[in-house]
C-alpha cells in the first residue's frame, strides 16, 4: 500500500489544539509534536472495528499489546526486554511525573539538561521535588551534553537525571561514547536515569543509530527508566498510552505504587490503535521516514537561504530547532508568528528565547509556503 502524505487535511473541525491555538487562521500551525498526516488504515480499520462492537468499559492491558512491544524495541534496537519490566502507562508526561515520584525523596532534586521540552522542568515541580538545569552545548548545531557542566553541578542531593534521546527539541541522537560517559557519571554518583526515547524510532541521519539508555550496560539497566511508546511514530499524539519500561524489581514495584489512585486506566481505543501499530504499521512507518527525511532537506535549505537564521539537523524526529542568535530578534517566535504568520513553538518554553522550533511533520506543499512566508516576513524588516 502507498500512503498519500501530501494530503491536506482540514483539523480546526476537529478539536485539534495545533491547529485552534492562533486566534489568527492566516498562521500556519507548527509548533506542537502533533504531525498533520492521515493515520495508516491498518490502525484506523483496528479501530472502527473495535467502535463497531458498542461496548467499551474497563480494560486489562491485553498480553498481545506487550509481546508486541517486545519485538519491535528488539527489531529496532537489539534491546531484548522482559514482558515483566513493562509498565503502560496513559502517556509519557504521566511517565515522567511518576518517575520523579519515585526515585525522588522531599528535598532530593533531578538534573535536566536545557533547553529541554518543558514537562522535563514541570514534572519535579509537580511532584514537589526539586531540580537543576545543566545547559547543553549547542556545537555547530548539535546540542551535546557538557559533562564538565554535569560534574560541577551534581550534588548529594541529585538522585535522578532527566535524559532525552532522541532529544527534544535538538533532535540529537546521542552517540555511543557520549551516553558512556553519561552513564560512568551516574554509576559514579549512584544517579537513577529517566530516559524519554518516545522518538526513537524516527531516525533520519544516515548512520546515526538510537541506543536505548538502558540497554548500554548492567548499572543503566538497573537505574534507570524508559518512556517511549507509539504515539510519535505512527502520529496518534493525544492517545493516552506510553510504556515505562523498568528492569529493576524494586524501582518497578514504587513506580506502579506511585500511579495508584492518581493515574487513570488506559483506555480499549488506546491499546487497540496502539497494538495496530505495532503489528500492521511497519509500511506505513518506513515511508513515513522516507518523507521526513525529504521534508528535513527541504527545511535545511530553506533556512540556510535566510541570512541571520541557522539549522543543522535534527538527527531524528520531525522537529526543527532554529537557531536565532544571529538575526537580531529581541522575541524571534512572536516574530515568526506575528510577521511570517508561521506558528512555531517559541524556544523560551524549551529554556531558550534565542531559538524557535518548527514541526516538519506536514504536507511538503504546507512546509515550503511556510518558509516562503519566513524569506519574506526576514526580507522586509525594517
Amino acid at each position: 500500500m502507498n500512503y498519500s502524505f501530501d494530503q491536506i487535511i482540514e483539523r480546526r473541525n476537529a478539536y485539534s489544539t495545533k491547529w485552534l491555538k492562533f486566534s489568527d487562521n492566516e498562521v500556519i500551525p507548527m509548533w506542537i509534536a502533533d504531525m498533520d498526516f492521515s493515520c495508516p488504515e491498518e490502525i484506523t480499520n483496528a479501530m472502527h472495528k473495535h467502535l463497531d462492537k458498542g461496548v467499551f468499559g474497563y480494560t486489562d492491558t491485553p498480553e498481545s499489546l506487550t509481546e508486541i512491544f517486545i519485538e519491535k524495541i528488539k527489531e529496532n534496537s537489539g534491546w531484548e526486554i522482559k514482558k515483566e519490566w513493562v509498565v503502560w502507562v496513559p502517556g509519557g508526561v504521566v511517565g515522567l511525573n511518576v518517575a520523579c515520584k519515585t526515585t525522588l525523596a522531599p528535598g532530593e532534586i533531578v538534573m535536566v539538561p536545557s533547553p529541554i521540552y518543558a514537562p522535563f522542568t514541570e514534572a519535579p515541580e509537580n511532584m514537589e521535588r526539586g531540580f537543576i538545569k545543566t545547559d547543553l552545548k549547542d556545537v555547530n548545531g548539535r546540542l551535546e551534553l557538557d559533562f564538565e557542566s554535569v560534574k560541577d553541578l551534581l550534588s548529594e542531593d541529585t538522585k535522578m537525571f532527566s535524559f532525552c534521546n532522541p532529544h527534544n527539541p535538538g533532535g540529537t541522537v546521542f552517540r555511543t561514547e557520549e551516553i558512556e560517559e553519561l552513564s560512568r557519571i551516574c554509576k559514579e554518583k549512584n544517579i537513577i536515569v529517566c530516559s524519554d526515547e518516545i522518538h526513537s524510532d524516527l531516525v533520519l541521519e544516515e548512520g546515526a543509530t538510537h541506543i536505548p539508555f538502558a540497554s548500554f550496560d548492567d548499572y543503566n539497566l538497573e537505574n534507570s527508566i524508559t518512556i517511549t511508546g507509539p504515539c510519535k511514530t505512527y502520529n496518534l499524539a493525544g492517545f493516552p498510552i506510553a510504556a515505562a519500561v523498568i528492569p529493576n524489581n524494586e524501582l518497578r514495584s514504587d513506580f506502579q505504587r506511585n500511579t495508584n489512585g492518581i493515574v487513570s486506566h488506559i483506555d480499549s481505543m488506546a491499546f487497540v490503535a496502539a497494538e495496530a501499530a505495532y503489528s500492521n504499521g511497519e509500511k506505513w512507518h518506513s515511508e513515513l521516514l522516507n518523507y521526513l527525511k525529504l521534508n528535513r532537506e527541504i527545511l535545511l535549505q530553506g533556512i540556510r537561504e535566510i541570512e541571520g537564521l541557522s539549522l543543522t539537523g535534527p538527527e531524528a524526529g520531525f522537529l526543527g530547532w532554529i537557531d536565532c542568535r544571529e538575526s537580531g530578534l529581541e522575541n524571534p517566535g512572536n516574530f515568526f508568528i506575528e510577521e511570517a504568520k508561521v506558528g512555531v513553538h517559541d524556544g523560551a518554553w524549551f529554556g531558550n528565547k534565542d531559538y524557535v522550533r518548527i514541526n516538519f511533520g506536514c504536507p511538503s506543499s504546507v512546509l515550503e509556503e511556510a518558509l516562503l512566508r519566513i524569506k519574506k516576513a526576514f526580507s522586509q524588516r525594517n
